[in-house]
């Protein structure tokens, strides 16, 4: 089906759809990410080892995120995307509230568990969804401005959690974050309109999708499709397994507070990867033009220089400070500077080339596939690896150990890097064989 839109640029309806999808992103992982900022004095309220809070924070969350993406994904490929996206913002907002009221690690883990079910409409409905209003040359761009929402909850979730935290404690913060995802579904559900499907695409969609397996068969026969989910995969597994405790490292390590790790945090991490996400989905639709392949190398090559900087903000002694003024901070605040600035290059083309790779009909399903296992692999394991070494580590090297966990899961960059360049090898042929 070729559109006369495909040439030309996004109208201003489609950047703000844009935008109501970058706030809808930006709740998901503030609600999802709120325990990393949250774990210490969860984990000193109910007295649990950090490999139980490995599994609250990630595996838990993870295992059930995934099939629910992609059962919602299947639902998203024939139904109404924008409905869907709202109904899942009032269910996860509405029991990130109640998480505030749980009394025990078990309570709490069901209601998160409840969380990531239906936050597995936030992502690929909306992938899909944007697809219809942003051609391929400016999807990269979209897709990073997305992702970046993501980035900007992550740092709502630190700085905001924190804060409340440390004054209210920390079941109030969850009271605070539940409460607007209500009001924006209200927004989404009457401002955002349904575009026809595959309306930027020259393929004609069939009468009715096909079956999951003939979705299956079709994407994981894309080679460069196998490489990117392996490559978001590792890349999850450094990011979100050393996410899950950088604040519970600069309690333990540095002597910082809550409030004051996280808020400070957020300006280093969170807030710098937001530009690294814009940046790498610019460069690489601008790059993308010349050559298909820098979609791929940007990830690859990215990931590798931030790699170093990341070890380093894990090792760095923690009697090595600097002064703003008269407040003391450890110097590992400003090692990890670059590596938030390559770090989150690689979201928003792996993304954008996963979406065009898959014909219309396929790409809530392919969207969730990727990004549920990137979760999968990322939140599932990650924060669970990080807190089985730390707890078997801890008998010799007390606090310390939780260095140790964080180093490991960082080093999975050499395999997300190794996969992103393998994908570009094949992304021309599988985006031509794409329709």
């Amino acid at each position: 089906m070729s559109s006369p839109d495909a040439s030309e640029p996004p109208s201003p309806y489609a950047w703000y759809v844009l935008a109501v999808m970058f706030s809808v992103t930006a709740l998901n992982v503030a609600d999802r990410n709120i325990l990393q900022v949250l774990l210490q004095p969860i984990k000193e309220e109910f007295q649990v080892s950090d490999t139980a809070m490995g599994l609250l924070v990630g595996t838990g969350f993870a295992v059930v995120h995934i099939f629910a993406s992609l059962l919602i994904a299947r639902w998203a490929d024939r139904g109404v995307r924008r409905s869907i996206i709202a109904l899942g913002l009032v269910v996860w907002s509405g029991l990130t509230l109640l998480s505030g009221f749980t009394r025990s690690y078990w309570q709490l883990l069901m209601a998160r568990v409840g969380v990531s079910a239906a936050e597995g409409a936030g992502s690929a409905p909306a992938h899909s969804l944007l697809c219809d209003y942003f051609p391929l040359d400016r999807r990269a761009r979209a897709m990073a401005i997305f992702g970046m929402g993501g980035i900007a909850g992550m740092g709502l979730g630190l700085a905001l959690g924190g804060t409340i935290a440390e004054i209210h404690g920390w079941r109030a913060a969850f009271f605070v974050l539940g409460l607007p995802g209500v009001l924006l579904a209200i927004v989404l559900r009457l401002s955002v309109r349904e575009p026809e499907r595959g309306r930027l695409d020259d393929t004609e969609p069939p009468d009715a999708p096909p079956a999951a397996r003939e979705v299956l068969r079709y994407l994981l026969g894309r080679r460069s499709f196998v490489h990117m989910v392996l490559g978001a995969g590792y890349h999850a597994f450094a990011g979100m397994g050393a996410g899950a405790f950088n604040i519970a490292y600069l309690m333990r390590i540095h002597e910082m507070t809550i409030g004051e790790a996280s808020r400070i945090f957020v300006l280093v991490g969170p807030l710098l990867a937001a530009v690294s996400a814009f940046a790498g989905g610019y460069l690489a639709d601008a790059l993308g033009r010349r050559d298909v392949r820098w979609y791929m190398w940007i990830p690859a090559g990215s990931a590798l220089l931030a790699l170093p900087f990341s070890i380093a903000f894990v090792l760095w002694p923690a009697d090595s400070t600097f002064l703003i003024g008269e407040r003391v901070l450890p110097l590992a605040l400003l090692v990890i500077i670059p590596a938030s600035l390559f770090g989150g290059m690689w979201n928003g083309p792996t993304l954008a080339m996963t979406q065009s790779i898959a014909p219309a009909h396929m790409r809530s399903f392919a969207s969730a596939l990727t990004t549920g296992s990137y979760n999968l692999i990322g939140m599932g394991l990650g924060p669970l690896a990080v807190g089985l070494v730390s707890d078997a580590l801890h008998p010799r090297l007390g606090v310390d150990a939780i260095r140790y966990g964080l180093l490991i899961v960082g080093l999975a960059h050499v395999l997300g890097a190794m996969h992103h360049w393998l994908a570009a090898r094949h992304l021309s042929e599988d985006l031509g064989r794409s329709g």
